[in-house]
């Protein structure tokens, strides 16, 4: 499979994964809209759900997958996210319009993240030594400015492991033929 293949296949993956653990994440709410952006956008979905104050709330959401060890689980208990990355997330949220961040961890769980109500405080910024392209396996490492976010500052987790399993059980799965309202 070509790098823009294996891309493309993975950004499926995760915004169906992702999807479906919205629905179940904000099932009390109302109306819940869910449009995947173009691939090549800074954020993957656009969304919105009216709450149980019968307010709107449009947000983005930023999908990463992320696969670790179990040494890596328990040393690391950060979701990473690059420096650079978020700066081109937030650029590409308009005000008014929250932004999220959401990590599906080893395909097992996941794990959302509120950037607008995130405690920076407790956030470490790092330079971390990364392939350029993720998904290109002769990548030249780069250092890269990196925020660890602890995995305990996530607004809301659930277990995505079924989604996945139900993603992968058909070759011809397209995210546009699923109705997300």
């Amino acid at each position: 499979m070509f790098k823009n293949e294996k891309i493309e296949a993975q950004e499926k993956q995760d915004r169906y994964v992702a999807a479906k653990c919205l629905k179940e994440l904000l099932k009390k709410g109302k109306n819940l809209q869910i449009k995947p952006t173009a691939i090549t956008d800074y954020v993957d979905l656009n969304c919105s759900v009216v709450n149980l104050k019968d307010n709107k709330i449009n947000f983005n959401v930023e999908i990463k997958e992320r696969n670790k060890t179990e040494w890596q689980l328990k040393n690391y208990p950060q979701a990473e996210l690059k420096v650079a990355k978020y700066n081109r997330m937030r650029e590409a949220t308009p005000q008014g319009t929250r932004l999220f961040y959401m990590v599906l961890l080893n395909n097992k769980k996941c794990l959302l993240f509120d950037m607008d109500n995130l405690d920076w405080t407790k956030v470490d910024t790092i330079v971390w030594n990364i392939k350029a392209t993720q998904m290109e396996e002769n990548s030249p490492i780069v250092p890269t400015p990196t925020y660890l976010i602890p995995y305990d500052l996530a607004i809301a987790t659930t277990d995505c492991s079924e989604y996945v399993a139900e993603y992968r059980s058909t070759i011809t799965c397209d995210i546009n033929q699923y109705n997300y309202e």
